[in-house]
């Protein structure tokens, strides 16, 4: 596996539990500001694994 491969692998898993961040299960388990802090930081890591990043 290439090294962008690996970087594309990554961005996909964390959009994936970005999904799961916003489900209600979690978001009973979770405060609402550290729901906050858990999504920006997420969306920030799958911003700088993006092409256009």
């Amino acid at each position: 596996m290439t090294p962008f491969e690996k970087l594309a692998l990554l961005r996909r898993e964390l959009e994936d539990f970005r999904r799961e961040l916003s489900q209600p299960a979690l978001a009973e388990q979770v405060t609402e500001t550290d729901h906050a802090i858990l999504h920006d930081r997420v969306s920030r890591a799958i911003k700088a694994l993006s092409p256009q990043g």
